[in-house]
C-alpha cells in the first residue's frame, strides 16, 4: 500500500511540473556560423545564419554577418539586402554603413545620391541620432515633465512662473521635434517599402507584362516600391524614373 501511495505521489508531481521546451540553440548556431565564416566555409555559414533568423531572432549582427557571407560568395544583391535589414535595426552602426558603401561600389549601376546642404545634413543626423523606441520613451518622459511644470505653474509666484514658461517652451520644442521625427520613422517603416535587385539584370517595363523596356538595372540596385499588382511591382529610382518589374527578381527590405 505504501509503495502504491509513493508511486501515485510521484506521478502527480510529474504531471504538475511545468513542461520546458528546449529553446533553439541560437547561440550555438551563431558561434558555429562565425567559426565557419572564419574557415571560409561561406555556404555553410549562410545556412546557419539563415536558421538563426528563421528561429525568430531579430538581430542586426545576424543580418550583418549573413550579408558578409553573401558578399564573400559574390552575391552582391543578397549581401546588400541583408546589410539594409541590419541597418533598419541599427541605423547608426558604422560597420553596417561602411559595408553598404563598400558593397555599393561593387555594383554596376552607380546612381547619383541626393546632395544635402549643411543644414539638411544636420537635420538628417539629428533624425537618426536615436532609435525609434528610445525616442518614444523620451517623448513620454518629456510629456510627464511638462505636466509637472504645468502643475507647478498653478501654485507658484509670478517670477517663478516666468521661468516655468521658458523651461516649458524649450521642453515643448524638443518634444515636438522628437514627435515629428518619430512620426516620420513610423510612416517610413509602415508605408515606405524598398527592395534590392537580386537577379543579374532586370528590365523595367511600361506596364505589367508590357513590351516596352523603360530602363535596365543590375544586381544590387536599390528601388523604392510604389505599388504592387499580382506578380508585378511599380518601382522608382532615386532619379525619379519609374517602371514595372517582376517581384520575383527583388528582395524586399
Amino acid at each position: 500500500m505504501k509503495r502504491i501511495v509513493l508511486t501515485v505521489s510521484a506521478l502527480l508531481v510529474f504531471l504538475v511540473m511545468p513542461v520546458r521546451t528546449p529553446a533553439a540553440p541560437v547561440n550555438y548556431w551563431f558561434d558555429r556560423a562565425n567559426a565557419l565564416y572564419e574557415q571560409q566555409a561561406y555556404d555553410s555559414a549562410v545556412v546557419l545564419y539563415g536558421k538563426i533568423l528563421e528561429a525568430g531572432t531579430t538581430s542586426s549582427a545576424a543580418f550583418f554577418n549573413l550579408g558578409n557571407s553573401y558578399f564573400r560568395l559574390k552575391k552582391v544583391g543578397l549581401a546588400l539586402l541583408n546589410y539594409e535589414k541590419a541597418r533598419q535595426l541599427s541605423p547608426d552602426d558604422p560597420d553596417i554603413i561602411a559595408n553598404i558603401k563598400f558593397a555599393n561600389s561593387a555594383i554596376i549601376d552607380r546612381l547619383p545620391e541626393n546632395e544635402k546642404s549643411f543644414a539638411g545634413a544636420i537635420v538628417v543626423r539629428l533624425h537618426t541620432l536615436f532609435p525609434l523606441q528610445t525616442q518614444l520613451w523620451m517623448i513620454v518622459i518629456l510629456l510627464f515633465c511638462l505636466s509637472i511644470l504645468f502643475s507647478l505653474f498653478l501654485y507658484t509666484s509670478q517670477n517663478a512662473r516666468l521661468w516655468i514658461i521658458y523651461g516649458s517652451s524649450i521642453l515643448f520644442f524638443i518634444t515636438l521635434s522628437l514627435g515629428i521625427s518619430a512620426g516620420v520613422k513610423i510612416y517610413s517603416r509602415e508605408q515606405v517599402q524598398y527592395a534590392i535587385v537580386l537577379s543579374e539584370s532586370l528590365d523595367a517595363k511600361n506596364q505589367p507584362n508590357g513590351n516596352k523596356v523603360l530602363f535596365t538595372v543590375h544586381e544590387g540596385t536599390k528601388f523604392r516600391v510604389r505599388k504592387a499588382l499580382n506578380d508585378w511591382v511599380l518601382v522608382s529610382l532615386p532619379t525619379g524614373v519609374s517602371g514595372w518589374v517582376q517581384v520575383s527578381s527583388l528582395g524586399k527590405i
